[in-house]
């Protein structure tokens, strides 16, 4: 059978701008699919601290980025530029470069820029040396300007109509800087730089990351305007289909997007209608919540081969940085609900001069998380805990489902559910210690703890209130598990309600090498949708998780 390439020109009003956008119909779809392969790993690297920590040296750079990655399970990387998408850390006439309105362009950049080594050109050869596949990851309505004057570009300067400013979504103040996107000016000027992006530069995808940052509309608008959402979507990816015919290789889009259905639909994003059109090749979830509900988005998406990618963040819900035991615990909660494979950001595995002061054993890790056996293997240790945060300035509708931080009652159970991706009765424990921490835990205060319904005793009281308890493996489920507290007697002396802050399970094993082998993940061919610190860690201060949620 022939293939069809059917073109349609499609007027758009919002800017009065006429464009072509090009979609294969079934068959030439087909002869695109087999080229791609599913990544166990996709490391997002943000771009700025590998550059910055170089200190102006372009091999070092080169070496930040790329030898952490080298002989590990990372398959793609989808590559920021370090801007944050206001501005443009790479030759662009559509954005200005990042400082040139301070009057602060970075001197290296300025240097590479004057030799001919624009950064995009650099990442892909290099990324190509390694065969990693390499996507543009555009951070679409970045918010980093709001307090980085370097990243604040002059058409939000000259253009303040177009922000969306300072506003209460619930008990939550957006930042002043994001754009609204209800207005065509911003979303044409969005879809300029994606055009531009891909006539320059050889990339084999583009990541839409429009968790950086909500809101995109005004409070109240969201539902009523998702569809504007949709239309720029589907005109990128009509884009990224005419670019991919003209050069003859195909051109993938990830989408990133919140933690669950609900908070998507809360935002404007009509994850729904985008999975029953096609938009999108790869669905990656969350920013920062540890309980990313995989299975609802794999129900829509599996059936229309799209890939669903659920983020592991460098220090999640105030976990800063990620324990290695919290975050081989999360990636097997992650595997054994579905996932195609994990999603990594704000992962600094670099070691000289690590300006975000990660540890070496995050490029340990890599070798592992994209295999749930690897990390049953090496891992002596396995930690599995309760989401903790709440909503925040950059998300707005994150953490909806989250528990804690909660305050203790007196005769009012507190229920809070834990994940444990890892099956026990195959994979057994040396030893199993539930750690609960509680703020302004007095001597005189009593707390009763259930675990799966079964009062936990003894409970000792360690120090900075956290209480602790030996359970053995057969009280911990492969699934939820549910634990209960509940404040029996308030002490004579408390004047400050006890915050029940974290519910933490830590798993120590004998050996590393336990349980038999599963079937390991492995790269696989991927269908082409058509279009149609181990140990307790204290709650994070208000300001503080404002700070990384931000970045």
């Amino acid at each position: 059978m022939n293939t069809r390439l059917v073109s349609r020109l499609t007027l758009v009003a919002a800017g009065s701008v006429t464009w072509l956008s090009i979609a294969f119909d079934s068959a030439a779809a087909e002869t695109t699919r087999a080229t791609s392969k599913v990544p166990r790993i996709i490391f997002n690297c943000d771009g700025n601290a590998v550059f910055k920590d170089a200190r102006g040296d372009t091999a070092k750079w080169i070496d930040n980025l790329f030898e952490p990655l080298e002989n590990t399970q990372v398959d793609a990387l989808f590559w920021c530029d370090g801007a944050g998408g206001n501005t443009a850390s790479y030759d662009s006439q559509v954005l200005e470069l990042t400082g040139q309105r301070a009057s602060k362009i970075d001197p290296h950049l300025k240097r590479l820029l004057a030799q001919g080594d624009d950064p995009p050109t650099v990442v892909i050869r290099e990324a190509r040396k390694r065969q990693l596949a390499v996507f543009y990851s555009f951070r679409i309505n970045d918010i980093h300007d709001a307090f980085t004057p370097e990243e604040l570009p002059t058409y939000k300067v000259e253009h303040p109509e177009w922000l969306i400013g300072e506003k209460m979504y619930g008990s939550v103040k957006s930042f002043a800087t994001a754009l609204n996107f209800a207005l065509p000016e911003v979303r044409e000027l969005k879809f300029r730089v994606i055009e531009e992006l891909f006539r320059k530069y050889d990339f084999e995808g583009l990541e839409i990351d429009l968790l950086r940052s909500a809101p995109y509309f005004l409070p109240g608008e969201e539902r009523e305007n998702a569809h504007l959402l949709t239309e720029l979507l589907g005109r990128v990816r009509d884009h990224l289909a005419l670019r991919a015919k003209q050069r003859g290789s195909p051109i993938q889009l990830a989408v990133r997007v919140d933690e669950s259905l609900r908070a998507c639909e809360l935002n404007g994003f009509d994850v729904p209608a985008w999975i029953e059109q096609g938009l999108m090749d790869i669905l990656v979830l969350g920013s920062g919540v540890i309980d990313i509900r995989i299975e609802e988005f794999k129900k829509l998406a599996a059936p229309k081969g799209i890939r669903v990618y659920p983020c592991l963040y460098g220090w999640p819900s105030g976990y800063r940085p990620i324990p290695q035991a919290l975050a081989a615990g999360i990636a097997l909660n992650y595997w054994s609900q579905g996932a195609d494979g994990i999603y990594l950001f704000n992962w600094f595995p670099h070691v000289d001069n690590n300006s975000e002061m990660h540890g070496p054993y995050m490029a340990e890790l890599l070798t592992q998380l994209g295999d749930p056996q690897a990390l049953r293997n090496r891992q002596s240790n396995l930690m599995f805990v309760a989401d903790r945060g709440r909503p925040q300035p950059a998300y707005q509708y994150n953490w909806l489902d989250c528990v804690l931080p909660a305050a203790l009652v007196k005769n009012k159970s507190v229920a809070v559910s834990v994940l444990v991706g890892d099956n026990l009765d195959r994979h057994r424990p040396n030893e199993v210690t539930l750690h609960v921490t509680v703020d302004h835990l007095q001597a005189g205060d009593d707390i009763r703890i259930e675990w799966n319904g079964r009062a936990v005793e003894p409970l000792a009281r360690m120090n900075d209130g956290v209480l602790q308890a030996s359970l053995s493996a057969e009280r911990v489920r492969a699934g939820r598990n549910e634990l209960d507290a509940t404040l029996v007697r308030r002490s004579d002396q408390s004047t400050t309600a006890p915050n029940l802050t974290a519910v933490e399970l830590h798993l120590t094993f004998a050996s590393a090498r336990r349980g038999p082998e599963d079937k390991k993940v492995s790269p696989l061919e991927a269908p082409r949708p058509a279009r149609s610190s181990v140990g307790v860690i204290r709650s994070a201060s208000d300001s503080e998780v404002e700070r990384n949620a931000a970045k």
